[in-house]
């Protein structure tokens, strides 16, 4: 039993365990899933930047070359526009938009690592993506893109990220839903 002398397990006066006493690893495990969170979204931005930096050293621009027979090819090219070429030319809304997808990403990604791994790990390589390409446009006024099926536009790694992000965000709410309807049939 405790006398409420603040040692390691005394509970709170306000009837909760106090963050004081709280034992150290507790605490850990709570910020874990937010420490994944901004690994993964460090680990895709790192990527995307060390890809595109080798594109641009190795592969002039507007070159391509074979990887996989005439499936995938590198080919350097410089896109003004959205991912896969969407919308050229809108550099300075599309640095706005990805500004505030960025802060909004910091900002709530975090909390979104407590509720679900997939939604964590889709808003990571979000944020990720979305900051290897706002980086470009800002210090380039363009993004890198070199990863080239010859049936899709040419796109980049930051690109891929998002996109993948944006298929686990849906399946993460998807099953979520579909969890909660099944909750309440039961109930």
């Amino acid at each position: 039993m405790s006398d409420g002398g603040g040692r390691a397990g005394a509970p709170d006066p306000s009837g909760g365990a106090s963050r004081l006493t709280e034992p150290r690893s507790a605490a850990r495990a709570g910020r874990t899933p937010q420490i994944a969170f901004y690994a993964v979204a460090v680990l895709v931005f790192a990527l995307d930047q060390v890809t595109k930096w080798a594109v641009r050293q190795g592969l002039p621009l507007g070159a391509s070359r074979p990887v996989v027979g005439r499936f995938l090819s590198l080919t350097h090219q410089h896109n003004t526009g959205a991912a896969f070429g969407l919308f050229p030319a809108w550099t300075v809304p599309l640095i706005v938009v990805a500004a505030v997808v960025t802060i909004v990403l910091v900002c709530y990604g975090p909390r979104a690592a407590l509720q679900s791994r997939i939604l964590s790990v889709g808003l990571a390589l979000q944020l990720g993506g979305a900051a290897g390409n706002l980086h470009d446009r800002l210090r380039f006024g363009h993004v890198t893109d070199f990863i080239d099926f010859h049936f899709w536009p040419v796109f980049n790694t930051a690109d891929a990220a998002i996109t993948c992000g944006a298929g686990l965000i849906a399946y993460s709410l998807i099953t979520a839903k579909s969890h909660k309807r099944g909750a309440s049939a039961t109930s």
